[in-house]
């Protein structure tokens, strides 16, 4: 093993303050730690001078790499095992972290196109290495952490767009003993006899970081800088953050994302939990600024991996307290008339399309749980955030080009229970995201289902999914066969497919309550044989 370590890391060498956030939080933290109040000026802010500031003061820095993850084209060349439900139209940035100091390299595949994670610096061939990670392509973007270990991202923020948000992740946790997870759903097994046998949960850990909460340089939550720093030690991100401090980052640009240790299995030995962590962008404004972004973020942005030289004494958080769900209005209480409004709809939609299709409806439910949930449910969250609710119908098939889904329901933003709302049709079982429907494009899309007197019908919307647009509220569906992005960006007739809702951020701060909102409705017309053409 020690042959094969050196082996690739010659070969790596050649490769390579918001009104949601309790603000004591943050003073207590000062207090308890003894953090400075020292202001600098963000011109002196320097990574360099940080990583040096880190290394006097016995830590051993490794820098990672920061960039997008593409889940749908990475599936679609086959370095993907799962897209993971991505929400369509929106992008996802990842760490991509060389492992921790005397901890082997997770290997990747030449054949199908895997790098291997990125191999250690610190590497004493008289010490005998910790296993490497389960593999998940691609390398590095899950890992193990150290008890006492600290990652440190300094990152420009997107320009002006409807949301974005950072989370840390739970990734992979080893399977139990004598429990037998194939066919369970979401599930499928990584790693060897070396790293231990893992399964998915990729469940959200405590509250995100998202624009109305961030602290950050400048006088907006965009195009301007924040550092988030992610431990699960107070003592080593105690010091972590006074080097910071010292480096010309100020208090006031500075996230604080704790991993509560004594929840989850910390450490590099085989069976240790991974985690992992995403950014997410969403509906920009300018979109060739959102494609430069996206470009260049890995250039722009630092990501460091900080492990003390000789290991801390444990120090670990709490879990955190997360921003309770709801406010106790249900969203009915702003649409008197949501019953009859939505049965005319109803009645309307089948009406125009009963003669010539059959027609099936669907209910949709709760998707996935939150991540400490689906940690203790042994389930896979498919990369939950609290920020969002998550609605998803049964499957159901397409067995023509003549079918068509229609979806309709009621517009959460309009009645003040999201941001943002959209709907995504997904292909199983790679949870590929292929079509999208933004709130942004509700508008007027009900009124032809409503009697004129409707006084809010704006607050309603109704899209179709369809092989072709016969109109403005409707979305194409591609194929997966012939697609020429990849054939993951498609879905083809006969494929198992589902449709997911999503709400994101109430006024509350949160996702809204899925005991507050009127659930969102799908109708699948399959065209009668008598009518095929």
């Amino acid at each position: 093993m020690m042959g094969d370590k050196k082996r690739v890391m010659a070969r790596e060498a050649i490769m390579r303050g918001n009104i949601f956030v309790i603000i004591s939080f943050l003073l207590l933290f000062s207090a308890v730690f003894g953090l400075g109040a020292t202001a600098f000026a963000e011109s002196e802010a320097d990574p360099e001078l940080l990583k040096t500031l880190l290394e006097e003061d016995a830590f051993r820095v490794q820098k990672g790499i920061y960039r997008e993850l593409d889940t749908v084209k990475e599936a679609s060349a086959g370095r993907l095992l799962s897209c993971f439900g991505n929400n369509a139209g929106s992008a996802y940035i990842v760490f991509s972290l060389p492992a921790a100091p005397e901890q082997d390299t997770s290997l990747g595949s030449e054949k199908l196109g895997w790098p291997d994670e990125i191999a250690t610096v610190y590497d004493d061939p008289a010490v005998e290495n910790a296993p490497a990670n389960p593999y998940f392509a691609p390398g590095g973007w899950e890992y193990k952490l150290r008890q006492d270990e600290v990652i440190v991202l300094i990152t420009p923020l997107p320009g002006e767009c409807k949301y974005y948000s950072f989370i840390n992740y739970i990734m992979f946790t080893e399977d139990k003993p004598g429990k037998n997870y194939a066919g369970l759903p979401g599930m499928f097994s990584v790693g060897d006899e070396s790293t231990g046998m893992y399964h998915p949960i990729f469940g959200s850990i405590g509250n995100s970081i998202n624009m109305t909460n961030i602290r950050h340089d400048g006088d907006g939550v965009f195009d301007t800088t924040a550092v988030i720093v992610i431990g699960a030690n107070r003592d080593s991100m105690n010091r972590v953050v006074m080097d910071l401090n010292k480096a010309g980052y100020g208090e006031g640009m500075i996230n604080l994302m704790p991993i509560p240790a004594e929840t989850y299995k910390m450490g590099l030995q085989k069976g240790a939990d991974t985690f992992s962590f995403l950014q997410r962008v969403s509906q920009a404004t300018d979109k060739d600024a959102y494609r430069n972004y996206l470009d260049h973020i890995s250039e722009q942005a630092v990501v460091y991996r900080v492990t003390p030289a000789a290991e801390m004494p444990a120090n670990p958080w709490p879990n955190e307290t997360v921003i309770p769900r709801g406010d106790g209005t249900h969203e009915v209480s702003v649409l008197p008339n949501a019953q009859a409004n939505l049965e005319a709809i109803r009645e309307a939609l089948i009406a125009a399309w009963s003669d010539e299709y059959d027609y099936e409806e669907l209910a949709a439910e709760i998707a996935i749980p939150e991540g400490l949930t689906a940690y203790f449910t042994d389930f896979n969250a498919k990369g939950d955030n609290r920020d969002a609710m998550y609605l998803m119908t049964p499957e159901f098939t397409l067995n023509s080009d003549e079918d068509f889904i229609v979806v309709y329901g009621v517009n959460h933003a309009k009645t003040g229970k999201a941001l943002y709302a959209n709907t995504v049709l997904y292909a199983k079982p790679m949870l590929n995201g292929v079509t999208s429907i933004y709130d942004s494009l509700f508008e007027g899309s009900a009124r032809p289902w409503l009697a004129d007197s409707a006084e809010d019908a704006d607050a309603y919307y109704v899209y179709r999914l369809a092989r072709t647009a016969e109109d403005d509220y409707t979305a194409v569906i591609p194929y997966s066969t012939g697609n020429e992005q990849g054939k993951y960006y498609g879905v083809d007739n006969g494929n198992p497919v589902v449709m997911a809702f999503r709400a994101y951020l109430d006024q509350t701060g949160t996702g809204a309550s899925y005991y507050e909102v009127i659930y969102d409705r799908t109708i699948v017309f399959h065209k009668k044989a008598a009518n095929q053409p």
